[in-house]
């Protein structure tokens, strides 16, 4: 009998595949739960009056003050936490019954919105209490879903063994997009007439499945929590010692920039749509084009999962944002050439379908290269420093993005020819991001010769402040394992 270890836990095959089950049930339901707020609140925001500045508050900049402040906290906190429940559990339990109650709650805010009008006597209007009401259970959202959202991610890297983490990470995409697509085709149809039933039914969901998962997953025994030799200090001590430690050594900027210009090249995407319609394509082609790719991508998913885990991933992620490029340097024609709306319609299709797969690929990886090359007794923190870039690289990347293509539109006398320029956007920072996954790929063969089993992540957590700058000169060959 074959068995699959990681850390102190051990599995026989059907040991494995209730672990994996019990994973993927609570992912099906997060993506379900996490599906109702950005399709539902848009909505009632905009039937309450909201203007866009509005909902895009609610939208992006609540959850992101949130990213950038509180995730890296839960983060760094449950990495450290040492129970007899494990280390993530114990954060999922405390978060699941608030997030319940949070969704529930977001079910009846018409009725507290009228309420808070009156008691306010009248000071402003009803609709302007509903709004309130809304604003502070998002953000009570947001907060209780950091209890959830990190220590859930990190309790793949706790229990799943490295052998078989592609084909997790394979099975993990297949089900969120199943949950995506659930959503969208059985519940966002009666977003405006059953909001209150979606809401409660969100709740009671996510509260069985994720207690249901809790009760069936168990986490190994881990050593006690390294002692980190600092400064004596205060909060931005802390906060200081915290970012020395993700940001101490050029591979960890390599890792963070990579995911940072991905993001920054993503906020084309909704002016490649205008684009797309700027050439000619109606609503219903550019549809069947994206659900007819999307569906292609589920072969992708399977094909990447094995692959994964019999090649080096590091490797296969590089080649793959070298892919992602060249392919989206293809929609660059349009920039050059006038074409026919058949033509626009074939090519269209085509780098579509390419630039889909290539992408399934990357998403199926992802997950497994952090795994390997973050250290693992501090993951939370490591992969909350990641999405503190993120956050920080996505409110920046839409200003920027907005004022490129106004800019080009002015130098184009107010055409729509300067949306075409949005895929050369996202060439740029796909290229940018490519060169960061290759300078990752260069660290992982001079440390240990792509022998992924054999790397130990660079350590800095006892870099004190006045070496920092030692720690981030260039990589060498001199760095063995």
């Amino acid at each position: 009998m074959r068995f699959y270890t990681t850390g102190t836990l051990r599995y026989t095959s059907s040991g494995l595949g209730l672990l994996f089950f019990w994973l993927l049930w609570g992912d099906f339901c997060v993506n379900l739960m996490e599906a109702v707020i950005p399709n539902v609140i848009p909505l009632k925001l905009k039937s309450l009056g909201g203007s866009a500045t509005l909902i895009s508050i609610f939208m992006t900049s609540l959850p992101g003050v949130v990213l950038l402040v509180w995730n890296p906290v839960i983060a760094t906190w449950s990495d450290r936490t040492r129970t007899r429940w494990g280390r993530r559990i114990p954060f999922l339990l405390a978060g699941t019954p608030a997030m319940a109650l949070i969704l529930t709650a977001l079910g009846f805010y018409d009725p507290a919105g009228r309420w808070l009008a009156s008691w306010m006597g009248g000071a402003f209007m009803t609709a302007a209490g509903s709004i309130v009401v809304l604003g502070l259970l998002v953000l009570m959202f947001h907060m209780c879903n950091s209890f959830v959202w990190f220590p859930y991610w990190s309790l793949f890297n706790d229990t799943v063994p490295r052998e078989v983490m592609g084909r997790f990470s394979m099975l993990f995409r297949i089900v969120s997009t199943a949950a995506v697509a659930a959503f969208n085709f059985l519940v966002f149809p009666h977003a405006e007439t059953h909001y209150r039933q979606i809401f409660v039914g969100a709740g009671i969901v996510f509260a069985i499945a994720y207690l249901l998962m809790c009760l069936n997953v168990k986490e190994g025994e881990y050593p006690a929590p390294r002692v980190i030799r600092r400064r004596d200090g205060g909060f931005g001590e802390k906060v200081g010692a915290y970012f020395r430690e993700c940001f101490g050594h050029p591979f960890y900027w390599y890792l963070n920039l990579g995911a940072a210009f991905t993001v920054v090249g993503g906020a084309a995407t909704p002016f490649i749509l205008l684009m797309n319609k700027s050439l000619g394509l109606d609503l219903q082609q550019i549809g069947w084009i994206n659900g007819g790719a999307a569906l292609i991508t589920l072969p992708a998913f399977f094909v990447a999962g094995f692959l994964i885990d019999r090649w080096n991933v590091v490797k296969i992620m590089f080649y793959g944002r070298l892919l992602q490029t060249l392919v989206t340097a293809g929609f660059l024609v349009f920039l050059f050439a006038d074409l026919t709306p058949r033509q626009v319609l074939t090519v269209t299709v085509v780098l579509n379908l390419l630039l889909l797969i290539v992408t399934a690929i990357l998403l199926v990886a992802t997950l497994p290269m952090q795994m390997r090359l973050l250290p693992r007794e501090r993951y939370g923190q490591f992969t909350s420093a990641m999405s503190v870039t993120v956050g920080v690289a996505g409110i920046v990347a839409g200003a920027l993005m907005g004022g490129f293509i106004d800019g080009m539109r002015y130098v184009h006398h107010g055409s729509d020819f300067a949306l075409r320029y949005a895929p050369l956007w996202l060439t740029c920072f796909y290229g940018a991001a490519t060169y960061m996954q290759y300078r990752v790929h260069r660290h992982v063969q001079a440390v240990c010769g792509g022998n992924l089993s054999a790397f130990v992540p660079p350590d800095t957590s006892e870099i004190p402040e006045s070496s920092l700058a030692r720690a981030c000169e260039p990589l060498t060959q001199e760095n063995e394992c």
